[in-house]
């Protein structure tokens, strides 16, 4: 048996106690913490029995008893903290977004590639179990080549805004806080981005921020995906094919409809309970996006044992953050962006 893996967190954000809490489920342990404040490294630390609080990262860094750094801080503090991980030839696993700019991002990527240490981004929402039956489909071919397709998710709305409120300051909010999510969707769906046209809208008045995004994306396959950052909708995913369709309904279950056969309804709401969300947060956000956390650290502990790069490595999610930055752009320019001009 492989001895459990070492964990050591940076930052103890709103978001932390899930990722804290998904480590320990899967069998590993958290070894260390570290916060900027260090009352709230403490608490997190009597919380999840962690054994060590460390005052600043460059301590817990030289301590260096751990075998992954996990960066849940803010993402002001994401490059600087990796840039210390790779100083120090320690793996690490940064939250996405992976930084505030692509230079940055690409110093990342750069700077782990130089120090051979194992990088990778903590992009869970292609791990939601509902999207792994649409790939399914799309991969197998039997529909025939996609035409076109419609992927939606959800903004923070007011409710989400109110838990984590350093949302309401975030200039370009729906697409640095959610665009990284939908555009790794996407790309995990139906393949990497060549070009991007997008428009932003800030939907309340109090909140001084663009909460919702349209997007329509040219494929490097040709397709064209219309990609909607929306507080409601009836369907998550919509791909018509030469041969039938997929809908994923707002409620994740999908529709397969193929020429000349009955439609197939399947229900992919297959996962647990997890006893550690609080039943608030559980409502919030829905069970699929928790379910995502262990799913998505799982897989990242099975590359990182074998030694290969993750699904979404840092090298990957640059591509998914070129997708960002590309939104943004043409937000501010009223002009489409190829991603390539990065």
């Amino acid at each position: 048996m492989s001895k459990p893996l070492r964990i050591a967190v940076f930052g103890t954000g709103y978001w932390a106690q899930f990722q804290i809490a998904a480590w320990q489920a899967i069998g590993a342990q958290v070894v260390a913490v570290w916060n900027r404040t260090r009352e709230k490294a403490v608490a997190t630390a009597q919380r999840f029995s962690i054994p060590t609080v460390f005052d600043t990262p460059e301590q817990t860094f030289a301590a260096g008893d751990f075998d992954i750094a996990d960066i849940i801080a803010d993402v002001g503090a994401h490059e600087p903290l990796v840039l210390m991980a790779a100083q120090h030839k320690k793996d690490v696993i940064c939250q996405k977004p992976m930084a505030s700019d692509y230079p940055s991002c690409q110093r990342m990527v750069e700077s782990c590639r130089k120090a051979d240490v194992w990088y990778a981004v903590h992009e869970n929402f292609r791990y939601q179990p509902q999207f792994a039956p649409v790939k399914q489909w799309l991969d197998s071919g039997a529909l025939g080549a996609p035409l076109h397709a419609h992927v939606q998710l959800r903004s923070p709305d007011r409710n989400i805004i109110s838990k984590q409120p350093a949302l309401a300051q975030m200039d370009h909010m729906a697409l640095r806080d959610m665009g990284p999510h939908i555009f790794d969707v996407i790309r995990y769906l139906l393949g990497d981005i060549a070009s991007i046209y997008t428009h932003s809208v800030q939907s309340y008045p109090d909140i001084p921020v663009h909460d919702t995004a349209l997007s329509l994306l040219t494929m490097h396959s040709g397709i064209p995906v219309l990609c909607s950052l929306v507080h409601e909708f009836a369907y998550k995913v919509y791909v018509q094919c030469q041969h039938g369709s997929l809908l994923l309904d707002q409620d994740n279950v999908l529709f397969v409809r193929k020429e000349g056969e009955e439609e197939q309804r399947i229900d992919t709401r297959t996962w647990p309970t997890l006893p550690y969300i609080p039943a608030e947060d559980w409502a919030l956000h829905g069970g699929h996006v928790f379910a995502a956390i262990p799913l998505c650290l799982a897989d990242l502990a099975q590359a990182y044992r074998q030694g290969v790069p993750a699904p979404t490595s840092g090298k990957d999610n640059l591509k998914t953050m070129a997708a960002v930055f590309a939104a943004i752009r043409s937000q501010e320019t009223g002009l489409p962006v190829q991603l390539d001009s990065l």
